[in-house]
């Protein structure tokens, strides 16, 4: 759902020109966007420039917060937490206006689906900031993530996308000769490190829970064709630090994925932090992270995995532009239409 500033904001000659490239028969007059999303791990907040197509970005901040860990421990969020998403969001309301947007946006993923307390709480927003968020299905969550991809991929073969969240993972199947299918299993880093509970770093058994839970929640993943995955998200561009070559190309192979291991298993997140600057809180997560991608690559006939940048903020804004106020049921026809390589 949108929070609106009470004027209209008149977009200068400058923010017009901050999308560039060869025009395309979808593009439209460019204009600002904001949507913030709240996540198990962050509520994050992207205002950007789009002509429908592309994206240049005003800014793209974040708050930390443990709502994953919430729900998984208690099924619910709760008062005060739901006080600091609602803060948040102010907070995030006011500088969107301030950047030149229009409104603001709100999505809500698995905390929000799976709390017991979701109306209350979506209720307690809409009274306090008079923004009630729009909580995404898998579905639309996994189309949204391939809206927001930053850059083009051949879909003239099958290929995959997916994002390893916080509380869930979303892998969308592209083919040529079938329509997008978006699947959502109930696995994200923050949770699977709730569920088992390792130590820092991980002894060997915590990794054989790890992988045991995390290979599991995949057994109803669709077969599919596909040799290509593109990863979005938090989980996989930090998992890109843990080896030089994979910063570099952006591209993981199985020998990149043996080394993270090593690393995790032989390093305390304090260490991780330090060396490849990522926070400690996020480099406790990375062994759940990995252990996600290990279990969908043996579920798939993947052999060829790289790392984008976008996701289902970025994916928000491209809907509204091209959809219109009624894009969630434009999301599949949207992204069958949307740019290839």
């Amino acid at each position: 759902m949108k929070r609106s500033r009470s004027s209209s904001t008149t977009h200068r000659s400058g923010q017009r020109r901050a999308v560039s490239g060869k025009r395309a028969v979808n593009r439209v007059q460019p204009r600002i966007g904001a949507v913030a999303d709240i996540g198990s791990n962050s509520i994050h907040l992207l205002v950007a420039v789009t002509d429908g197509v592309h994206l240049s970005p005003l800014t793209d901040e974040s708050i930390p917060s443990d709502l994953g860990r919430l729900v998984e421990r208690h099924e619910e969020i709760g008062g005060k937490a739901s006080a600091e998403v609602a803060a948040a969001l102010q907070r995030f309301h006011d500088r969107a206006l301030q950047l030149g947007a229009p409104s603001l946006s709100v999505v809500a993923t698995e905390p929000l689906r799976r709390a017991t307390d979701r109306t209350k709480v979506l209720s307690a927003l809409r009274k306090e900031i008079g923004i009630e968020p729009t909580v995404l299905s898998h579905e639309e969550e996994g189309f949204l993530t391939v809206l927001g991809l930053l850059h083009p991929h051949d879909r003239s073969r099958a290929l995959l996308v997916g994002d390893i969240g916080g509380g869930s993972t979303e892998i969308v199947s592209l083919s040529p000769r079938q329509r997008p299918a978006a699947h959502g299993f109930s696995i994200g880093s923050a949770r699977l490190m709730a569920r088992v509970g390792y130590g820092d770093p991980p002894k060997p058994r915590e990794w054989r829970a790890l992988r045991e839970r995390a290979h599991a929640a995949f057994s109803a993943l669709p077969s599919t064709e596909a040799k290509r995955l593109v990863l979005v998200g938090g989980t996989a561009t930090r998992l890109l630090k843990l080896s030089p070559t994979t910063l570099l190309t952006h591209t993981v192979h199985q020998e990149d994925l043996a080394l993270m291991g090593e690393r995790l298993s032989s390093l305390t997140a304090a260490e991780i932090s330090k060396r490849c600057a990522i926070s400690e809180r996020r480099a406790r997560l990375l062994p759940a992270g990995l252990s996600i991608l290990e279990a969908l690559l043996q579920h798939t006939e993947v052999t060829d995995v790289s790392v984008d940048r976008g996701g289902i903020r970025e994916g928000v804004i491209i809907a509204e532009v091209r959809g219109g106020a009624t894009w969630r049921h434009e999301l599949g026809s949207l992204v069958a239409s949307h740019r290839s390589a």
